[in-house]
């Protein structure tokens, strides 16, 4: 390996002298430098440290000229891969006879191609990052143009602007003078399968006049590159890689986040996790056993740093996607709880079931009324506290499901903010009341008006319902009706059309802030939950194969029908009950605030007390003056009302 970098450096060398204008500074020059692209990359320090050794093998040997970044999420494959488009550009700026170094005639402008999704440049993600990074760039200022007034843009003589998009006009046609090119933003299950694979076809026929116009004798000053996601199904353009991986021509960047970041960020202590197939799920290898049975099945298992356990515990095959860049192959469908410990620690055992029947079996011709099934002294939290009531609605063969759900209060937890850094913050507890799961008699419906009788009662029992909501919008709507008309607010909602409702109740069971006592059926459904990636919903399994226990001590496999009838009640429930939220003041810190402001000595005249939210907002302001102490002061009393 040595004898051969030294026969490429020094076929380099003579490359400088003979065809340049002025010597080449190297790529790890490039971006450290402030003439160059330093300015945006803090001298080369705002780059992960892997990638100063990569970028030096993507420039060292010229024979490999397409390059594919892939890997985890959070590298930087983007921007690389803009930096290593540039600085083909600024070689190709330097050449003394650009068209006679490829043995051509001079044919006017070399394209730069960006191939993607949208419908013009300024769209285009790797466009904007390369106009950036050059605006600030001493150098490409001084050899450009510079254009536009809003966005401004720097061209070249020597350069053309591509988009290859088949949503952009002349899609059809792209140019045969394509030297530099990227792909990305393609590489999403998002964007239909026809537009993707039209950029994909775009690209492959690039290469090919790429390669018969600009590549000598098996080498090219320019490049084409194409970055890559893994997703939770087999990536877009992972098999197209994998088909290019073997030739001499490719050269595959494929790092995960922990090879990307410095070793200062980890202790060193790391846990096996063998990444699965097609066949076998991906777990975390805890026994000698099971890193025999991955050897046996030729599994692959990786090493990770134990930073990041608590990331593969709660989603594996997201976490092997986004951390460690490896795409579980032949998962379909994920669990939305990777893990049932999750759900069993939101369980409180001192609470009992409300509810006198597991499954109530009722028909329209039934008297019984729902609320004499629920014992209302089971019901923990006070009568006064605000309920939130969903119902998953059924009429014959489905089961029914209704909970109710409210909030418990408030604990200090650690919030991520949106630019990286975690503020302490007070958040609810949410603790759900009580899950019913109603089915119709054989042949029978579900009557519809029980359920809001159910409703009525519970208002006219005390409780302080807030809202209710339920999916089927054209058969509630005479429910919704009725329980607006006894001052209820009653709307319209459902889980299904958005997944944000259950990840947002799978965080609160990952951070126990759910409470609620144990459900057969509900831990049933919760347990089995998956996150349908195609169509971008939580759903149920049609089957699920389950292993009980019988009195005697005797193990029988059971196949059970799936469903979500008493999950989608819950997440209804407690969802609601978390975004109509407001934390409340503390009342603590007012009553200190207050204190504090009677008992100041200092002058009165530019004194100023503020009261802040755990969120950091301003809640309240007082002067220190008796007027704005008794507003103050009245402001406590009606909160602790």
């Amino acid at each position: 390996m040595g004898a051969d970098r030294h026969r490429i450096r020094s076929y380099l060398e003579e490359l400088n002298r003979q065809t340049y204008q002025e010597r080449l500074v190297s790529i790890e020059t490039f971006i450290s430098d402030n003439h160059y692209l330093g300015r945006s990359f803090r001298q080369g320090k705002a780059v992960y440290p892997v990638w100063h050794e990569k970028l030096d093998e993507i420039f060292l040997d010229d024979e490999r000229y397409i390059v594919a970044f892939t890997g985890a999420i959070g590298t930087g494959k983007t921007s690389m891969a803009i930096v290593s488009l540039l600085y083909v550009m600024y070689k190709l700026l330097l050449l003394k006879d650009p068209w006679g170094y490829f043995e051509l005639a001079s044919g006017g402008k070399m394209a730069i191609t960006f191939f993607n999704l949208t419908k013009n440049l300024s769209e285009s993600r790797g466009f904007s990052y390369m106009q950036s990074y050059m605006m600030a760039s001493p150098w490409f200022i001084e050899r450009g143009n510079i254009s536009g007034r809003q966005e401004l843009q720097i061209n070249f003589p020597l350069f053309s602007y591509a988009l290859a998009s088949p949503y952009s006009r002349g899609f059809g046609t792209v140019g045969e003078n394509v030297i530099a090119g990227i792909m990305d933003e393609v590489d999403s299950p998002t964007e239909s399968k026809g537009s993707r694979e039209r950029v994909l076809k775009a690209y492959e026929a690039t290469v090919r006049r790429f390669e018969s116009r600009f590549v000598k004798e098996g080498r090219c000053l320019g490049r084409l590159f194409l970055v890559a996601s893994k997703q939770d199904e087999v990536s877009f353009l992972q098999p197209f890689i994998a088909e290019m991986q073997n030739s001499n021509r490719v050269y595959v960047v494929d790092i995960p986040i922990w090879e990307a970041k410095p070793d200062a960020y980890y202790c060193g202590e790391k846990f096996l996790v063998s990444a699965g197939d097609a066949y076998h799920a991906p777990t975390i290898v805890e026994t000698e056993e099971q890193l025999q049975n991955a050897a046996k099945e030729s599994l692959r298992v990786i090493e990770v740093p134990v930073e990041y356990r608590t990331d593969f515990e709660r989603d594996i095959v997201g976490a092997l996607r986004d951390i460690a860049g490896v795409s579980v192959t032949g998962t379909r469908s994920l669990k939305l709880f990777s893990s049932e410990k999750f759900i069993n620690e939101c369980y409180d055992g001192t609470r009992e079931d409300p509810v006198s029947q597991l499954t109530i079996t009722i028909g329209l011709q039934d008297n019984l009324e729902l609320i004499q099934l629920l014992d209302l002294a089971k019901i923990r939290l006070p009568r006064n506290t605000p309920r939130f009531i969903h119902t998953d609605i059924a009429f014959t063969g489905d089961a029914l499901g209704i909970a109710m759900s409210g909030v418990a209060g408030y604990v200090d937890a650690d919030i991520e903010q949106a630019d990286g850094q975690f503020q302490k913050q007070r958040v609810p507890l949410i603790e759900t009341d009580f899950v019913m799961r109603i089915k119709a008699r054989a042949g029978d419906e579900i009557p519809q008006h029980k359920i809001r009788k159910l409703v009525l009662d519970l208002k006219t029992a005390g409780f302080n319902i807030a809202k209710y909501t339920s999916d089927l919008r054209l058969a509630s709507t005479d429910t919704l009706q009725i329980l607006k008309q006894a001052g209820i607010k009653a709307e319209y909602f459902s889980v299904d059309t958005d997944i944000k409702p259950y990840f947002d109740f799978r965080n609160l069971v990952y951070e126990h802030r759910w409470i609620c006592y144990h459900n057969g059926y509900l831990h049933f459904e919760l347990a089995n939950l998956e996150v349908d990636s195609k169509r971008k919903k939580v759903d149920h399994p049609s089957k699920v194969s389950d292993v009980i226990v019988l009195k005697t001590g005797e193990v029988r496999e059971t196949v059970l029908e799936g469903s979500k009838d008493c999950s989608d009640a819950v997440c209804g429930s407690v969802i609601n009950a978390l975004w109509s939220d407001e934390v409340p003041m503390d009342v603590e810190a007012m009553k200190k605030l207050i204190r504090r402001v009677t008992t100041s000595k200092e002058p009165e005249k530019d004194k100023y007390w503020n009261l802040t939210d755990a969120g950091g907002k301003q809640v309240v302001g007082v002067q220190n003056t008796s007027q704005d102490i008794k507003k103050f002061a009245g402001l406590l009393k009606r909160r602790r009302r």
